[in-house]
């Protein structure tokens, strides 16, 4: 089985598209566990917002909203699609996207928060940067190779132990999204050995 991991910057060099550099508001110090697959349920606010910033002009909307924070932001029909798919916790955080202006540029889309991690990767095969005074602590991880035996039973998505702030899809759900062309999502291969 392949596995692919997702780019949650979308088309980084395409300006009219929205890039999302801010996370909810008012979620301050607790903004963290979006990228390392914590629950924000309990410090979620009812009346989410995410404001588009100066430094990103695009507003077009895609399937996808690129983001810097490492974050699935999904429109309803991947995010059904996603849901169809999973096989683990998963949340579905809605928030209302604020243009440049502070208008309301739309409500349909969420966060889509997979819960916990997967110990996925082949240590050996991978290529860490490991810290010289912990050697159990990871810097950096610059090529990704997951262990065959570990993900033979993936969830559909998910993120990497170790590495959460990284999104993996099974060949399954990348097969669909190929196939339904959702816009702005881009999937890059991981070797698996």
């Amino acid at each position: 089985m392949k596995f692919y991991a997702v780019n949650t910057l979308g088309d980084f060099g395409n300006e009219d598209l929205c890039l999302l550099r801010e996370f909810v508001d008012g979620i301050g110090m607790h903004a963290w566990k979006v990228s390392k697959g914590e629950s924000l349920r309990s410090v979620y606010p009812a009346d989410a917002k995410i404001f588009m910033t100066p430094d990103s002009p695009g507003i077009k909307l895609c399937s996808l909203i690129g983001n810097t924070d490492s974050m699935l932001v999904a429109a309803p029909e991947l995010r059904a699609t996603i849901e169809k798919h999973r096989q683990s916790d998963v949340e579905y955080l809605p928030f209302t996207l604020y243009d440049h202006r502070k208008r309301v540029h739309s409500r349909d889309y969420v966060i889509i928060n997979p819960l916990g991690t997967f110990d996925c990767l082949d240590f050996k095969a991978s290529q860490i940067i490991w810290d010289d005074e912990d050697p159990d602590e990871i810097i950096r991880i610059n090529k990704r190779v997951l262990s065959r035996e570990k993900v033979e039973q993936a969830p559909a998505l998910f993120r990497i132990d170790r590495d959460s702030s990284n999104y993996v899809v099974n060949e399954a759900l990348a097969a669909e999204l190929h196939e339904r062309k959702f816009s702005n999502v881009t999937l890059v291969e991981l070797p698996v050995r």
